[in-house]
């Protein structure tokens, strides 16, 4: 009988512990004031990795920048490849806007976002190729207001926006909508329409 009250009793105390064991662990600080203490660190290299800037060199390698370029001969899910990569010819032959005429408030804000982030750094708020870094570039970029810009077919300026053009690179990954690109198409048209 004693064997079995003293197996009752270590039970007993074995599930008092526990509870007890259960409880303390429970009593901590609220998720508020937790979120300004700092996480605990067990395995700092994972924690504190060393960060580059894309504008960065790598490190040992003064002439290599540290952007992570994707493996050649990958193409990311969903993506769909530029076909007229090096071709403006094929471009201005088969590309057509979709948004040919939409002039509409939507559409010239749309191409106006895109267009002062992107653009209006070389090419100017107003398309005379007079933006602010324009100044300090070797070859100056051009203006959108020229008659052999205006000239150019929708597709044409699609094109170099997103093919690069001279010394201008492709801006594919930056505006990766076709539509953004579309947009600014639009919107040159009308800065177009404006400096008649």
């Amino acid at each position: 009988m004693t064997k079995c009250f003293k197996s009752i009793n270590r039970v007993v105390i074995a599930g008092f512990v526990g509870v007890a064991a259960i409880s303390l662990v429970s009593c901590t600080k609220s998720k508020i004031e937790l979120k300004d203490q700092p996480n605990v660190e067990l395995i700092q290299d994972m924690m504190d990795q060393p960060a580059l800037k894309a504008q960065d060199y790598e490190p040992g390698q003064p002439k290599k920048g540290s952007v992570r370029l994707p493996p050649d001969h990958t193409v990311p899910v969903g993506y769909q490849p530029y076909p007229y990569h090096f071709d403006p010819d094929g471009a201005a032959a088969h590309l057509k806007n979709p948004l040919a005429g939409d002039y509409s408030p939507q559409v010239l804000e749309l191409g106006r976002k895109k267009y002062d982030t992107y653009c209006a750094v070389c090419h100017g708020m107003s398309g005379q190729g007079d933006g602010p870094v324009a100044p300090k570039m070797a070859l100056r970029p051009p203006t959108l207001m020229s008659d052999k810009v205006r000239n150019f077919k929708d597709a044409s300026i699609y094109h170099i926006i997103t093919d690069g053009q001279g010394v201008m690179a492709s801006y594919v990954y930056q505006l990766r909508d076709e539509k953004d690109r579309w947009a600014i198409v639009n919107y040159v048209r009308s800065l177009q329409k404006l400096n008649k």
